[in-house]
């Protein structure tokens, strides 16, 4: 077996194979995002994997990381191209919604939300609610995890079946600035009871 049929077995020889595909193959499903767009793979790589191969290991790739793009808009290239963790790259997409602060910081929603400790929608639905990027951040996790009302306490799932509410009412309430005892006892609009 020759050398470069044994490196075709490698994971590097799928990245580089799908890197020619996406920037080459109009036939490709992700062409569109890539070739079409003018996203190309240098003529280094596009014609020699073992070119493409030494570059990588030099360049710290590792199992377990994926190629990513400094430049989301640039090229497949030495310069342009670096190994990270999927969870890395997708902070890289140039479909990500970016988000400044009043400081001037800007991260990508899903960099916000994993530093204050709630979910993207939960962050999104707050910003899109009027509160500032700051007070959305730092707010941390809304939702109590017991309520205690006229001496009696619950969780939060326990409250809404003793009220007969549908499931996530309340926690819906409370994300979205209620405080937690008004998002208990206040009746909800019909079609939010559990039908019996």
């Amino acid at each position: 077996m020759t050398k470069t049929h044994l490196k075709s077995k490698h994971p590097l020889y799928g990245v580089w194979n799908g890197m020619k595909q996406r920037c080459n193959n109009p036939n490709q499903t992700k062409y569109k995002n890539y070739g079409a767009r003018g996203i190309h793979l240098c003529e280094n790589w596009q014609n020699n994997f073992e070119t493409f191969f030494n570059w990588s290991i030099l360049n710290g790739y590792s199992y377990g990381l994926t190629i990513d793009r400094i430049d989301v808009n640039g090229n497949y290239e030495p310069n342009n191209c670096r190994w990270v963790s999927q969870k890395v790259q997708q902070n890289n997409r140039s479909n990500n919604h970016l988000i400044t602060d009043e400081n001037g910081v800007t991260k990508t929603l899903a960099e916000w939300a994993d530093s204050a400790k709630v979910t993207e929608v939960a962050l999104a639905r707050r910003i899109k609610n009027g509160m500032s990027v700051n007070e959305a951040i730092t707010k941390g996790n809304l939702h109590p995890k017991f309520i205690t009302i006229n001496g009696e306490t619950h969780n939060l799932k326990e409250w809404g079946a003793i009220k007969g509410y549908r499931r996530g009412l309340i926690p819906s309430r409370i994300e979205r600035g209620w405080n937690p005892v008004k998002a208990v006892l206040t009746p909800p609009r019909k079609g939010n009871y559990v039908h019996s």
